[in-house]
């Protein structure tokens, strides 16, 4: 009896347990046999058909994702002064990426920001969102969206289009969405001039920049009076709509390769003049005509040699003239000229094997405007020196450490700042640690950061990124 029982085992179809576990090492195929219900393979696109064949990929309308959540903690180094002496905020941020139909894709980038010592500062707002569709030589957007038109590191003249979330951070501000179109033409490039493109935007309603709150070691309350940036004046109607053209292109040539990019733009000016009205300081918003452009650029070794290879040059122009609302009665603001000349120079392989440092010299400048003149007293750099440098060991746990130094060449205003970053993958893949230390040497009796003094802070970040 017992020899028939073990040949009808061997006989029969029925798989046993030796034959489910073949390979020792990999226990889990049992897991997998019992539990599988097809669920990787939808969520991979692949499924079975009738015949149990492998069918057509049908990818869902999420493409992709991803986001963060971090916990930061800000520590400010002077005491009785006004404004709260630590900031600690929870703060997360999710991008969905989505394919919706033939053509059209949507993205969603929300942000969530939670601080427990300053509830002014808190939001719920998405970023971006927007949806795109996309023909062979044009595409169309429609939604709130973020460009970054700058070229230089600290300061851009001609990133004229979203506005800054100073609530953020005062030094280094997030850029803002903005509600509105934007239509680009891709047209057949040269041999000289490659991908050129044409931009059309068309941003029709106005928004407030969001300023420090009252709790803020950064609030312009902190200048003598009250300020109220729901007050003063802002653009009605049509005058709240900003419109801007850009073209990009490529330059190819023997000597050196180039990004190039020009504008204009007319519109809102998103930095305000700050005046006294009824014993309170109030926003009075202008508009401003913008034409300007920017280049980067990279010399080729075989023309210019090896040296002048390694350097990339950099440069932004941007002539503005601002101009008044209906209803205003602020003088107009002076015409200026703003600009950014600067340098990097790149170290691979420096001090370990795989590791790279880039140094960065720019010069912001400014001219046309007088000290008097009030817009121009809010413009924070004027003429100033910035000295950058960014190491990166391109190690396992991409570790990183930069440090920057802002110089007024005309006023008395030093502005320091170190940032260290790594992954702590020996708690998590997924969690970054980011610390950074800014230090405020500012004593200028008219300098903006003169007159918002002991504001050296450190920050401790804890994120974590998928």
């Amino acid at each position: 009896m017992l020899t028939l029982l073990t040949a009808l085992c061997l006989l029969s179809p029925v798989a046993t347990p030796a034959a489910l576990w073949q390979d020792e090492e990999e226990p889990e195929a049992l897991d997998e046999l019992i539990f599988d219900d097809g669920l990787d393979e939808l969520l991979s696109g692949d499924w079975m058909d009738e015949a149990g064949d492998i069918a057509a990929e049908e990818p869902g309308v999420l493409r992709s994702w991803k986001g963060f959540v971090e916990w930061r903690s800000k520590f400010y180094t002077a005491g009785n002064v006004p404004g709260n002496e630590s900031e600690y905020v929870i703060e997360s941020e999710l991008e969905l990426d989505f394919d919706l139909a033939a053509n059209t894709t949507g993205y969603l980038r929300p942000r969530v920001r939670v601080s427990l010592r300053d509830s002014d500062v808190n939001e719920f707002e998405p970023f971006e969102g927007y949806l795109t569709y996309a023909s062979s030589n044009w595409d169309l957007r429609a939604g709130q969206f973020v460009e970054n038109w700058g070229i230089a590191d600290t300061f851009n003249p001609i990133d004229v289009l979203n506005r800054r979330d100073l609530q953020s951070d005062f030094l280094d501000a997030d850029r803002l969405g903005e509600l509105g179109l934007r239509f680009r033409q891709f047209m057949d490039g040269t041999s000289t001039f490659g991908e050129p493109t044409l931009s059309l935007y068309v941003l029709p309603v106005f928004r407030r920049t969001p300023f420090p709150s009252d709790e803020s070691r950064f609030s312009l309350s902190g200048l003598g009076m009250s300020f109220d940036e729901d007050a003063g004046l802002a653009p009605h109607g049509s005058e709240g709509a900003l419109f801007a053209l850009r073209v990009q292109s490529t330059l190819q040539s023997h000597p050196a390769n180039a990004d190039l990019q020009v504008l204009v733009a007319r519109g809102p000016e998103h930095m305000p003049i700050v005046t006294a009205v009824a014993g309170r300081l109030v926003p009075i918003y202008f508009g401003t005509l913008t034409v300007g452009g920017g280049v980067r650029l990279v010399p080729n070794s075989d023309a210019l040699g090896d040296f002048l290879s390694t350097l990339t040059f950099k440069a932004e122009v941007a002539y503005k003239r601002p101009y008044n609302f209906d209803n205003s009665t602020s003088a107009t603001p002076a015409d200026y000229l703003q600009y950014v000349l600067g340098v990097d120079r790149l170290f691979p392989n420096l001090f370990l094997d795989g590791d790279q440092l880039t140094t960065t010299i720019e010069y912001v400048g400014e001219s046309g405007a007088s000290d008097s003149d009030p817009a121009a007293r809010l413009r924070p750099f004027r003429s100033d020196f910035v000295l950058r440098t960014f190491w990166e060991q391109n190690d396992f746990s991409r570790t990183s450490l930069e440090a920057r130094a802002i110089l007024d060449t005309q006023l008395d205003e030093r502005i320091y700042e170190v940032i260290y970053e790594q992954q702590l993958r020996a708690l998590h893949e997924d969690l970054k640690l980011i610390t950074s230390l800014q230090i405020f040497n500012a004593s200028d009796t008219t300098g903006l950061f003169s007159q918002l003094p002991d504001n050296t802070s450190a920050t401790v970040t804890l994120r974590f990124e998928r």
